[in-house]
């Protein structure tokens, strides 16, 4: 069988011959240390992954989606509650299905994070194999292999969650080394699995296809049918499929990935005339990505911008490339997600042959020819702490420690949970809960419309328990869209304020809540509980006329981490509430400039019309050193607030629903050395 001509590059390169030690050492060497490499790539991730995860820090519903789809899926169930699609429905994404054997084993949510970083990380041994099947030496291989693992656009799509897509970058690695090693079965076997993980990859393959045709046209055509028109017409069908046929009927319009282009038309064809009659539509929104993101410039910069040296494999990547900088989601401009993922692959390829190319054509000195492969790690080394996740593993590892008791807190309190018990929660704990039947996000509720749609969206019947962080910056997301005071869309619709939707999802039933730091668990009870109001005091504000502060009080002037305080309200609600006062406390240490702020959240968004009687505990004061503080309450619209904050700074609106309440005094006290 004849050598494979990959793009050009024959694989039999002719080599210096060296001494038969040293032949045989040199490789041994490089190809341990690209292991080891890849092994240290694999544990600190995974390790930053697990952190990130146990310390309440994820910011979308990826990983909660697939773990809840994999746990209905072993119980014989296909709906998946968190954004109310089945597995398929969202994105069609069949390997899924792949890890439903082992998650009935390990039933974890982070062993899909664990498979997705081992699989990231065996792209280091695989493309140090195409590297000397290229003609790279071993030494060079190496260097490029490790450039693939240090590259910043890695390490964030190994520490974002878990995604399908992320597979895509090892997986097409083994699709270049199946042809290279003139292995039709491999090639046929990894182009299926790449088909398999996300819809779109088949148009990236077709063009693959299309262009590895034209290049290697000379040969017979029954080689040509067997490694790629029989493969594009399968990517062809496939895709036919997925538009057409199952996408249609699992998603059921609640996901509208077609929203993100309609700046740019209405339809797909619609796009396409207006990219002949209107081209500046397109140019902007490029030039508008391009500027404003790094995907092209992390991509570029970090080897070198030598990927420029063989454009074939950048032709390829333009039905994906162009996907995302024509979105109008700017995640997909950047490489802090797994958006880049099947990106990768071509880059790095393209870099290799390159760097391959210009050792043999001696078109440059052999001293800098064999130096390209140092600078390109240098690149990707100095890539990786300029712009890389390097700083932010470094940070979770030196945070751990210190942030001990503040899992356990929250662990403890979702721990009340009962499994079998239906949730609303907010973003980070999604995947901590996802294991249960029915979870529903609490971002949906706040936002009022469906994923990427003008679409109002219909809330789940009330759960039997709603989670609340109030120091959540993804679910309380203005710039995101999430979280919003009552507006209009462009197409003329009113949605209520995130705070009134809330409060609208609430109010037919009846809660016991628990207020706790940042933290709310509301309960729903069958058994009203009504407290005394105690009027002393008279009105201490009042808002519209529907809501009215009569009395707040604290219950001790002494804080410990062996005494918490409690903080008592009582209020007046009456007719409709437009709006929902969120309460912060205002600490100014006697003596010192400045002051602490610490957050309780909405007041009472469960309450309905008459009186209500209302506990917040603060049980941590961490960060507060010891000494004596003045305390006061600040009510505000706080929805207005973050709007105006967040996303429309030219929005003056006062926000703030009264003056300053003050309660006192209260001492902070040190023991065991938890407060500095």
């Amino acid at each position: 069988m004849p050598n494979p001509v990959f793009f050009g590059i024959s694989t039999t390169v002719q080599t210096t011959r060296k001494p038969e030690r040293r032949q045989r050492l040199a490789p041994d060497l490089s190809r341990t240390a690209i292991l080891a490499l890849a092994s240290v790539f694999f544990l600190v991730c995974t390790w930053t992954s697990y952190a990130r995860w146990a310390n309440f820090e994820y910011r979308t519903f990826d990983l909660a989606y697939y773990v809840q789809a994999l746990w209905q899926l072993v119980h014989g169930r296909f709906q998946v509650s968190v954004i109310n699609v089945p597995l398929l429905g969202n994105h069609v994404e069949p390997i899924v299905f792949l890890f439903a054997p082992l998650f009935a084993v390990f039933r974890h949510p982070m062993i899909l994070v664990v498979v997705q970083n081992a699989a990231l990380a065996s792209m280091g041994p695989v493309s140090y194999s195409i590297a000397k099947r290229l003609g790279l030496d071993g030494n060079r291989a190496c260097l490029l292999a490790g450039a693939l693992l240090i590259t910043p656009t890695t390490g964030y799509i190994a520490l974002h969650e878990f995604h399908p897509e992320a597979l895509t970058a090892p997986l097409f690695l083994l699709l270049f080394r199946a042809r290279l090693s003139n292995s039709v079965g491999r090639h046929w076997l990894w182009f299926l699995a790449v088909l398999a993980c996300k819809e779109n990859m088949a148009l990236l393959l077709i063009v693959y296809c299309v262009v590895q045709c034209v290049i290697e046209r000379k040969r017979p055509m029954a080689e040509l049918r067997a490694w790629y028109l029989w493969p594009m017409g399968v990517a062809v069908l496939w895709f036919f499929l997925c538009v057409q046929i199952i996408t249609p009927s699992l998603n059921s319009g609640n996901v509208d990935y077609s929203a993100l282009y309609d700046r740019l038309g209405t339809s797909p064809g619609n796009i396409l005339r207006h990219a002949v009659t209107q081209p500046q539509l397109i140019l902007h929104a490029i030039a508008q990505s391009v500027t404003h993101g790094n995907l092209i410039w992390a991509l570029l910069f970090p080897f070198l911008c030598l990927p420029l040296l063989r454009p074939q494999w950048l032709v390829i990547t333009i039905p994906v490339l162009l996907q995302h900088l024509l979105s109008s989601r700017s995640s997909e401009w950047t490489i802090y997600f797994h958006y880049a993922a099947p990106l990768l692959p071509f880059f790095w390829i393209s870099l290799a042959e390159a760097i391959a190319i210009l050792s043999l054509a001696k078109a440059m000195p052999a001293l800098l020819a064999r130096g390209l492969a140092c600078l390109v790690i240098i690149g990707c080394a100095a890539a990786q702490i300029s712009l890389g996740p390097a700083a932010g593993i470094v940070s979770e590892t030196m945070d751990w420690s210190a942030g001990k008791s503040e899992r356990a807190r929250k662990a403890a309190f979702i721990a009340r949970i009962p499994p079998a018990a239906s949730v609303l929660a907010p973003l980070p704990y999604l995947a901590h809960l996802a294991m249960r039947e029915k979870l529903y996000s609490l971002h949906y509720v706040l936002k009022g419309l469906k994923t990427l749609s003008r679409s109002p969206y219909q809330p789940p019947p009330p759960t039997d328990f709603v989670l609340i962080d109030y120091h959540d910056s993804a679910t309380f997301d203005a710039s995101a869209g999430y979280y919003h005071p009552t507006m209009r869309t462009v197409d003329g619709q009113i949605i209520p304020s995130s705070d009134r939707l809330l409060h609208d999802f609430l109010k037919p039933c009846s809660w016991v809540v628990d207020s706790s730091n940042e933290l709310s668990l509301l309960h729903q009870s069958k058994q009203v509980g009504t407290t005394p109001l105690t009027q002393r005091g008279g009105i201490i504000f009042e808002v519209g006329s529907h809501t009215q502060l009569r009395s707040i009080s604290k219950n001790g002037n002494v804080m410990s981490n062996q005494q918490s305080l409690e903080i008592q309200m009582n209020w007046k609600f009456q007719n409709e509430r437009d709006v929902f006062p969120w309460m912060f406390l205002r600490l100014a240490r006697h003596g010192y400039d400045g002051h602490a702020v610490l957050t309780k959240g909405l007041c009472a968004p469960e309450a309905n019309s008459g009186l209500h009687h209302e506990i917040w505990r603060i049980t941590s004061m961490d960060g507060l050193a010891a000494g004596d503080y003045s305390m006061e309450a600040i009510f505000v619209d706080n929805s207005r607030l973050a709007w105006a904050e967040g996303v429309d700074p030219s929005n003056q609106q006062p926000s703030l629903l009264s003056d300053p309440v003050p309660l006192g005094n209260i001492r902070v006290i040190a023991e065991n050395n938890r407060f500095k």
